[in-house]
């Protein structure tokens, strides 16, 4: 595999252009690595009452529905987003999944998973005592997503 790059002055935006023979699974797998290093530069618009505010995505931890609003959590504050979950759910890279019908989780962000075999697991988030339920029906799938983020030997 060669890598190629070009810097001049007059292009508008920078670009990324993967070339390929085929389109096998070590070229998707860069593909959704690339795209997911971009995006975390992106930021979400949220509202503290009449405040607006700009909040990168790795300061927040989840985001949640209650009774129709988008609360996204971070650390230490709780704010308001005017989009809808399922609408969040298409915009935010791979790190966001969604773990309950009201919950999409920032799994870059759990420290760890407390599974209850009769219902919704519990996860534990890093720095701050906040913690979300996974629902039954997505611990699988969000345990695959963190197996794939492990380090392989």
């Amino acid at each position: 595999m060669k890598i190629k790059m070009e810097v001049d002055d007059n292009f508008e935006d920078d670009e990324i252009i993967i070339r390929c023979r085929s389109l096998t699974e070590d070229i998707l797998l860069l593909q959704k690595k690339i795209a997911d290093t971009v995006n975390t530069k992106m930021q979400l618009n949220v509202y503290k009452g009449t405040t607006l505010y700009y909040l990168s995505l790795d300061e927040i931890l989840f985001l949640e529905t209650q009774e129709n609003i988008v609360m996204v959590h971070t650390c230490n504050s709780i704010y308001e987003s005017k989009q809808r979950l399922y609408e969040l759910e298409e915009l935010l890279p791979r790190n966001f999944m969604r773990v309950a019908k009201s919950t999409i989780l920032n799994t870059n962000s759990i420290r760890a998973i407390h599974k209850n075999i009769t219902g919704a697991s519990e996860v534990e988030l890093s720095n701050t005592n906040k913690i979300v339920y996974v629902s039954r029906n997505y611990v699988k799938a969000l345990i695959n997503v963190l197996d794939e983020k492990r380090l392989k030997k």
